[in-house]
C-alpha cells in the first residue's frame, strides 16, 4: 500500500541529459554510496576495544549492533521516500552529514550511550543512502540501462560492507589508535564526498515541499508484479538474516573459540562475506542472477558448513561457509535489486526500493536480537543452530513459493 503522501507525489523524475555530466554523476553518486556503505562496518571489528574500555559484555555489543539496524529501518520508513519529492541530492546530503555526525560521536565515546547514538544515526545515513543513491543511480544511467545501474548499487552496497571491516581491522591492528585512527581518516573522506554531491545533476524534475510521515510499505499495484517483487523482498530478507547473524557472530567465535586476537584477521574474516558477494553479483552468469534456485542453494549450502565449523571449531569450515554464504547473499541481493528498479514506478522509484530495504534490515535486526537473547539462557552454539534452522526455513519459503506469470 502506498501512503497518503507517496499516493500525492507525482513528480517524475526527469531523464538525465546527454553529456559527460550525467556520466560522471553516475560514477560519484557510487562512490559516495560505497563510502557511505563502508562507514556502516568500520566498528564491527572494534568491540572488542570498546567492550573491556566501557565495561559490558555480549549482550550490550548485540544491542549496538541492533540499534544500527533499527535507525536504518526508520530512515526508510520516514525519510528515504522523500527523495521523490524534495530531490536525491537534498537527502543525499543530509545523509552524508548524518554520517559525520556519526563519526564524530565514535570519536568522543566513552560510554555505551554515546555508542549507541552514533550507531543509531550511522542506521539513519545508511537507510537513506540504500534506497536514495540506489534510485539515483537507476535514473542517472538512463533508460535500457537498468541492469548496469543494479549492479554497480549492488557493487557498492556491498563492497562498501566489506571494505568497512578490513580497514579497521588493519587501523586498528597496525595503526597508533585502534579505535580513533580510523575514524578521523573517514570523518576526512567524507569532504571530498560532499563535494561529488553538490556537482551531480538532480535527477528529479519537479520537487515539492516534503511532508513527514511514517509510510507504510509500498509494494507493486498488480498482483503478478507484487508476486514477484513480494518473492524478491523475502529472498533479501533471508539473506540478510545470515549477514547479520554472521557479523554478530563472527568476532567473538574467532576471539573466544580459535583464540584468534588479530584484529586485521578478524575484520578480513567478516569483510570476505561482502567481498564474496561482491564477485558474486559483478561475476556470477545471468541464468544464476535470474534463476530461483542458485542463490537459495548457496545460502542453505553456507550455513549448513559454517554452522558445522562453529560446532568443530573448524577455521577452514567456517571460512568455507562463508564464501558459500557470501555468494548466495551477493546472488540474492543483485537479483532484488534488478527487481525492484524494474518493477519500481519511476514516480515513486525510492518509495519500492524504500520497501526493498526495509525487508533486508529487517532481516538483520531479528536474528541479531534473537541471538542476543537467546545467548542469555542457551549455549551459544544451540542459539546459533536454532537460528540458523530458522534461516534455513526462511529461505526455503521465499524459493518454493510459487512464481506468477510476469506482468504484461
Amino acid at each position: 500500500m502506498i501512503d497518503n503522501v507517496a499516493t500525492a507525489a507525482r513528480t517524475p523524475a526527469a531523464p538525465p541529459a546527454e553529456g559527460r555530466r550525467p556520466r560522471a554523476g553516475f560514477w560519484l553518486t557510487a562512490a559516495v554510496y560505497m563510502l557511505v556503505m563502508l562507514g556502516g562496518t568500520l566498528p564491527v571489528p572494534l568491540y572488542a576495544f570498546w567492550a573491556p574500555q566501557m565495561g559490558f559484555g555480549p549482550f550490550t555489543t548485540t544491542l549496538v549492533f541492533a540499534v544500527y539496524a533499527l535507525g536504518t529501518v526508520l530512515a526508510l520508513m520516514v525519510f528515504a521516500s522523500l527523495s521523490d519529492r524534495a530531490g536525491r541530492r537534498p537527502l543525499l546530503a543530509a545523509a552524508l552529514l548524518a554520517a559525520a555526525a556519526s563519526t564524530v560521536l565514535f570519536l568522543v565515546a566513552h560510554d555505551v550511550t554515546t555508542l549507541l547514538a552514533a550507531r543509531f544515526l550511522c542506521g539513519l545515513s545508511t537507510g537513506v543512502f540504500t534506497a536514495t543513491a540506489t534510485a539515483a543511480l537507476g535514473e542517472l544511467a538512463g533508460p535500457g540501462h537498468t541492469r548496469r545501474a543494479s549492479t554497480v548499487a549492488a557493487v557498492a552496497n556491498m563492497g562498501g560492507l566489506g571494505l568497512g571491516t578490513v580497514a579497521a581491522g588493519l587501523f586498528a591492528q597496525y595503526g597508533t589508535d585502534p579505535t580513533h585512527l580510523v575514524f578521523q581518516v573517514y570523518l576526512a573522506g567524507l569532504v571530498p564526498a560532499l563535494v561529488a554531491l553538490v556537482i551531480t545533476p538532480e535527477t528529479v524534475e519537479h520537487r515539492q515541499r516534503p511532508a513527514l510521515s511514517v509510510r507504510r510499505p509500498t509494494v507493486p499495484g498488480r498482483r503478478p508484479a507484487r508476486a514477484e517483487f513480494l518473492r524478491a523482498a523475502t529472498a533479501v530478507l533471508a539473506a540478510f538474516a545470515v549477514s547479520g547473524l554472521f557479523s554478530s557472530l563472527v568476532p567473538s567465535f574467532l576471539r573466544e573459540q580459535l583464540h584468534v586476537h588479530n584484529v586485521a584477521a578478524v575484520g578480513a574474516q567478516v569483510g570476505l562475506l561482502f567481498v564474496v558477494a561482491l564477485i558474486a553479483q559483478v561475476a556470477a552468469p545471468q541464468r544464476w542472477t535470474s534463476g530461483r534456485w542458485p542463490a537459495p542453494g548457496f545460502l542453505i549450502a553456507g550455513v549448513a558448513v559454517f554452522e558445522a565449523g562453529l560446532w568443530m571449531r573448524s577455521l577452514p569450515a567456517f571460512a568455507a561457509g562463508t564464501v558459500l554464504a557470501g555468494a548466495g547473499i551477493g546472488l540474492a541481493f543483485r537479483r532484488g535489486i534488478q527487481v525492484t528498479q524494474r518493477l519500481a514506478d519511476p514516480h515513486h522509484r525510492a518509495d519500492l526500493l524504500s520497501t526493498y530495504f526495509l525487508a533486508a534490515y529487517t532481516g538483520t535486526i531479528v536474528p541479531t536480537l534473537a541471538l542476543g537473547v537467546l545467548s542469555q539462557a542457551l549455549d551459544q552454539d544451540l542459539a546459533t543452530l536454532i537460528l540458523a534452522v530458522a534461516v534455513v526455513a526462511t529461505t526455503l519459503a521465499a524459493a518454493l513459493n510459487r512464481p506468477a506469470r510476469a506482468p504484461a
